[in-house]
């Protein structure tokens, strides 16, 4: 059977997202992506950053009038991307930033989700910090909408 669109998506989230490092013109070179998360205390010095990809919520309404074989449903994916920075001296606020820019270029950019034919759009809709309330570390979350459509015969 075949793979179902959202995990095709997130397939390509996890692929775009490990990809982020300075030789492909990053900020940042992340050291671990998965979809595994674990607790900040649970990570090792040498994983840093860290980013956990979760698909989250999501929102599904009628496209188009039902047919056999229509794409006749939308659908909005939640996707949230938690993100653990640490810093021996305490201060992540350029880090963090860096860290921010780049998971939102390469969720904007991926080149994985663009051979994904359902996928109509993908937009950032928020971030969420810790506001710095664990000392030497930031934690965060980058959350993404991603619509795609599908026929309500096969699901999403």
């Amino acid at each position: 059977m075949a793979s179902s669109i959202r995990q095709n998506i997130m397939t390509a989230v996890v692929s775009a997202l490990a990809n982020i490092t300075t030789a492909r013109g990053y900020q940042s070179s992340v050291k671990t992506c998965t979809e595994s998360i674990k607790h900040w205390q649970e990570v090792g010095a040498d994983q840093f950053p860290a980013l956990f990809p979760i698909d989250s919520d999501e929102a599904k309404e009628s496209f188009t009038f039902r047919g056999a074989s229509a794409q006749d449903m939308k659908s909005t994916l939640t996707i949230v991307v938690t993100s653990y920075l640490y810093s021996r001296t305490g201060v992540t606020s350029g880090t963090r930033c860096d860290l921010l820019r780049d998971i939102e270029k390469a969720m904007m950019n991926a080149t994985a989700m663009t051979t994904i034919s359902n996928v109509l759009d993908i937009r950032p809709v928020r971030v969420v910090t810790d506001q710095g309330t664990i000392e030497n570390y930031s934690i965060h979350d980058s959350e993404f909408a991603i619509d795609y459509t599908y026929n309500h015969a096969d699901g999403g």
